[in-house]
Protein backbone atom coordinates (compact mmCIF):
# COMPACT_ATOMS: atom_id res chain seq x y z
CA UNK A 1 0.00 0.00 0.00
CA UNK A 2 2.68 2.23 1.04
CA UNK A 3 4.42 1.49 -2.71
CA UNK A 4 1.13 2.28 -4.48
CA UNK A 5 0.57 5.57 -2.49
CA UNK A 6 3.97 6.91 -3.54
CA UNK A 7 3.58 6.01 -7.21
CA UNK A 8 0.42 7.87 -7.05
CA UNK A 9 1.39 10.67 -5.52
CA UNK A 10 4.55 10.90 -7.99
CA UNK A 11 2.13 10.81 -11.25
CA UNK A 12 0.20 13.34 -9.85
CA UNK A 13 3.28 15.55 -9.56
CA UNK A 14 4.00 14.77 -12.81
CA UNK A 15 0.48 15.62 -14.25
CA UNK A 16 0.17 18.78 -12.43
CA UNK A 17 3.83 20.44 -13.63
CA UNK A 18 3.91 18.88 -16.71
CA UNK A 19 0.92 21.22 -18.12
CA UNK A 20 2.62 24.41 -16.10
CA UNK A 21 5.91 24.08 -18.30
CA UNK A 22 4.17 23.51 -21.06
CA UNK A 23 1.95 26.72 -20.91
CA UNK A 24 5.65 28.35 -19.48
CA UNK A 25 7.19 26.85 -22.86
CA UNK A 26 4.51 28.01 -25.05
CA UNK A 27 4.63 31.49 -23.67
CA UNK A 28 8.32 31.92 -23.89
CA UNK A 29 8.06 30.68 -27.44
CA UNK A 30 5.45 33.19 -27.95
CA UNK A 31 7.35 36.14 -26.51
CA UNK A 32 10.57 35.28 -28.96
CA UNK A 33 8.38 34.79 -32.02
CA UNK A 34 5.37 36.98 -31.17
CA UNK A 35 3.25 33.92 -33.21
CA UNK A 36 0.33 33.57 -31.48
CA UNK A 37 -0.34 29.79 -30.74
CA UNK A 38 -3.04 27.22 -31.36
CA UNK A 39 -5.82 26.65 -28.58
CA UNK A 40 -5.04 23.11 -27.59
CA UNK A 41 -8.94 23.15 -26.77
CA UNK A 42 -9.73 24.18 -30.54
CA UNK A 43 -8.79 20.88 -31.60
CA UNK A 44 -10.94 18.27 -32.52
CA UNK A 45 -10.22 14.95 -34.28
CA UNK A 46 -13.30 13.15 -36.04
CA UNK A 47 -14.19 9.58 -36.10
CA UNK A 48 -13.80 7.99 -39.11
CA UNK A 49 -17.61 7.66 -40.30
CA UNK A 50 -16.71 4.78 -43.22
CA UNK A 51 -15.36 2.93 -40.22
CA UNK A 52 -17.89 0.56 -38.41
CA UNK A 53 -15.95 -1.99 -35.46
CA UNK A 54 -17.22 -5.37 -35.90
CA UNK A 55 -19.29 -6.64 -33.32
CA UNK A 56 -17.68 -9.50 -31.13
CA UNK A 57 -19.14 -13.15 -31.81
CA UNK A 58 -19.36 -14.79 -28.67
CA UNK A 59 -18.93 -19.22 -29.59
CA UNK A 60 -22.56 -20.42 -28.99
CA UNK A 61 -21.89 -23.01 -26.63
CA UNK A 62 -22.96 -26.90 -27.34
CA UNK A 63 -25.50 -28.10 -25.11
CA UNK A 64 -24.74 -30.97 -22.47
CA UNK A 65 -26.99 -33.96 -23.56
CA UNK A 66 -29.68 -35.20 -21.03
CA UNK A 67 -28.88 -38.86 -20.66
CA UNK A 68 -32.21 -40.97 -21.17
CA UNK A 69 -33.08 -42.70 -17.91
CA UNK A 70 -33.83 -46.35 -18.00
CA UNK A 71 -36.57 -47.80 -16.83
CA UNK A 72 -36.96 -50.78 -14.71
CA UNK A 73 -39.63 -53.26 -13.71
CA UNK A 74 -39.67 -54.67 -10.28
CA UNK A 75 -41.59 -57.65 -8.57
CA UNK A 76 -41.72 -57.52 -4.95
CA UNK A 77 -45.29 -59.17 -3.85
CA UNK A 78 -44.16 -62.57 -2.85
CA UNK A 79 -41.20 -62.37 -0.11
CA UNK A 80 -38.61 -61.85 -3.21
CA UNK A 81 -37.33 -58.92 -5.19
CA UNK A 82 -36.74 -59.07 -9.26
CA UNK A 83 -35.45 -56.08 -11.14
CA UNK A 84 -36.23 -56.39 -14.58
CA UNK A 85 -34.57 -54.02 -17.46
CA UNK A 86 -36.94 -51.73 -19.38
CA UNK A 87 -40.74 -51.99 -18.87
CA UNK A 88 -41.96 -55.68 -18.81
CA UNK A 89 -45.45 -57.37 -18.59
CA UNK A 90 -45.19 -60.13 -15.52
CA UNK A 91 -47.83 -62.98 -15.62
CA UNK A 92 -48.67 -64.43 -11.94
CA UNK A 93 -50.31 -67.08 -11.23
CA UNK A 94 -50.74 -69.52 -8.17
CA UNK A 95 -48.37 -72.89 -8.72
CA UNK A 96 -50.39 -75.13 -5.89
CA UNK A 97 -53.08 -72.76 -5.12
CA UNK A 98 -55.56 -70.50 -7.53
CA UNK A 99 -53.44 -67.38 -6.73
CA UNK A 100 -49.82 -66.67 -6.08
CA UNK A 101 -48.77 -65.58 -2.03
CA UNK A 102 -45.17 -65.68 -0.70
CA UNK A 103 -45.26 -69.28 -0.36
CA UNK A 104 -45.84 -70.43 -3.74
CA UNK A 105 -46.73 -68.92 -7.44
CA UNK A 106 -45.15 -68.56 -10.81
CA UNK A 107 -44.15 -65.72 -12.82
CA UNK A 108 -43.81 -65.30 -16.35
CA UNK A 109 -42.91 -63.16 -18.92
CA UNK A 110 -41.45 -62.07 -22.30
CA UNK A 111 -37.86 -60.86 -21.75
CA UNK A 112 -36.36 -59.17 -24.77
CA UNK A 113 -36.49 -61.82 -27.02
CA UNK A 114 -36.30 -64.75 -24.10
CA UNK A 115 -39.62 -65.98 -22.50
CA UNK A 116 -38.96 -66.71 -18.66
CA UNK A 117 -40.82 -68.60 -16.08
CA UNK A 118 -39.78 -68.22 -12.57
CA UNK A 119 -41.25 -70.48 -9.83
CA UNK A 120 -41.22 -71.09 -6.36
CA UNK A 121 -42.69 -73.26 -3.66
CA UNK A 122 -42.04 -75.50 -0.74
CA UNK A 123 -40.18 -78.76 -0.96
CA UNK A 124 -37.57 -81.47 0.05
CA UNK A 125 -36.31 -81.67 -3.12
CA UNK A 126 -32.21 -80.52 -3.99
CA UNK A 127 -31.58 -77.90 -6.54
CA UNK A 128 -30.51 -80.46 -8.75
CA UNK A 129 -33.21 -82.94 -8.87
CA UNK A 130 -35.68 -79.85 -9.86
CA UNK A 131 -33.65 -79.22 -12.76
CA UNK A 132 -34.20 -82.71 -13.84
CA UNK A 133 -37.22 -82.61 -13.54
CA UNK A 134 -37.87 -79.63 -15.28
CA UNK A 135 -36.06 -80.37 -18.33
CA UNK A 136 -37.60 -83.82 -18.67
CA UNK A 137 -41.07 -81.64 -18.24
CA UNK A 138 -39.82 -79.55 -21.45
CA UNK A 139 -38.74 -82.37 -23.14
CA UNK A 140 -42.23 -84.84 -23.00
CA UNK A 141 -44.26 -81.25 -23.61
CA UNK A 142 -42.73 -81.16 -27.25
CA UNK A 143 -42.80 -84.45 -28.69
CA UNK A 144 -42.04 -83.34 -32.08
CA UNK A 145 -38.13 -81.90 -30.83
CA UNK A 146 -35.28 -83.78 -29.81
CA UNK A 147 -33.66 -82.33 -26.71
CA UNK A 148 -29.91 -82.37 -26.36
CA UNK A 149 -28.42 -81.71 -23.12
CA UNK A 150 -25.81 -79.34 -22.82
CA UNK A 151 -23.53 -77.83 -19.75
CA UNK A 152 -25.00 -78.13 -16.08
CA UNK A 153 -23.25 -77.46 -12.99
CA UNK A 154 -23.29 -75.50 -9.75
CA UNK A 155 -24.41 -71.77 -9.86
CA UNK A 156 -24.67 -68.89 -6.97
CA UNK A 157 -28.02 -66.93 -7.16
CA UNK A 158 -28.73 -64.14 -4.37
CA UNK A 159 -25.24 -65.57 -2.33
CA UNK A 160 -27.15 -69.00 -2.38
CA UNK A 161 -25.37 -72.27 -4.09
CA UNK A 162 -27.14 -73.59 -6.73
CA UNK A 163 -28.09 -75.76 -9.85
CA UNK A 164 -27.84 -75.27 -13.35
CA UNK A 165 -27.88 -77.03 -16.79
CA UNK A 166 -28.72 -75.95 -20.50
CA UNK A 167 -30.00 -77.82 -23.78
CA UNK A 168 -30.69 -77.29 -27.32
CA UNK A 169 -33.87 -78.48 -28.89
CA UNK A 170 -33.52 -79.86 -33.07
CA UNK A 171 -36.13 -80.34 -34.82
CA UNK A 172 -36.79 -83.21 -37.56
CA UNK A 173 -34.66 -82.06 -40.20
CA UNK A 174 -31.60 -82.00 -37.11
CA UNK A 175 -31.67 -77.99 -37.83
CA UNK A 176 -31.40 -76.30 -34.09
CA UNK A 177 -34.07 -74.63 -33.30
CA UNK A 178 -32.95 -72.74 -29.90
CA UNK A 179 -32.25 -73.90 -26.78
CA UNK A 180 -32.74 -73.39 -22.78
CA UNK A 181 -31.08 -72.83 -19.41
CA UNK A 182 -32.95 -74.23 -16.18
CA UNK A 183 -31.40 -73.29 -12.54
CA UNK A 184 -32.89 -73.86 -8.80
CA UNK A 185 -31.64 -72.49 -5.69
CA UNK A 186 -33.00 -72.04 -1.53
CA UNK A 187 -34.09 -69.34 -0.31
CA UNK A 188 -32.40 -69.93 3.50
CA UNK A 189 -35.09 -67.98 5.65
CA UNK A 190 -37.79 -69.26 3.56
CA UNK A 191 -36.36 -72.32 2.45
CA UNK A 192 -38.37 -72.39 -0.30
CA UNK A 193 -37.30 -73.58 -3.48
CA UNK A 194 -37.52 -71.30 -6.69
CA UNK A 195 -36.63 -72.70 -10.43
CA UNK A 196 -35.72 -70.01 -13.05
CA UNK A 197 -36.33 -71.31 -17.22
CA UNK A 198 -35.28 -69.44 -19.88
CA UNK A 199 -35.83 -70.15 -23.37
CA UNK A 200 -35.53 -68.86 -26.87
CA UNK A 201 -34.46 -68.86 -30.64
CA UNK A 202 -31.02 -67.70 -30.15
CA UNK A 203 -28.14 -69.76 -27.54
CA UNK A 204 -26.93 -66.11 -27.18
CA UNK A 205 -29.42 -63.92 -26.44
CA UNK A 206 -31.09 -66.68 -23.79
CA UNK A 207 -27.42 -66.81 -22.02
CA UNK A 208 -27.57 -63.20 -21.83
CA UNK A 209 -31.12 -63.32 -20.31
CA UNK A 210 -30.80 -65.74 -18.13
CA UNK A 211 -27.34 -64.31 -16.40
CA UNK A 212 -28.92 -60.89 -16.07
CA UNK A 213 -32.07 -62.36 -14.15
CA UNK A 214 -30.09 -64.38 -11.78
CA UNK A 215 -27.77 -60.79 -11.02
CA UNK A 216 -31.57 -59.12 -10.67
CA UNK A 217 -32.73 -61.63 -8.27
CA UNK A 218 -32.65 -61.25 -4.58
CA UNK A 219 -34.31 -63.32 -1.65
CA UNK A 220 -35.24 -60.51 0.74
CA UNK A 221 -36.62 -57.80 -0.42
Amino acid sequence: MKINQKIGLFSLSVWLVFPILASLACAGQEILTDTPSPNPQSTIIEADPTHTPEPRVLPTATPIPTPTPIRHTFVKDYGFSLQLDRDVSVQANGWTEKDPNNEQGIISFDYRGVKAFLSWYSSTSTPKQIVGRTYGQLRDGQPNLTFEPLKEGEISISGEPGFFAGFRAIDDTNSSVGGGLIASWVCPESQLRYSITTTGPQATVVQLRFQRIIEKFNCSL
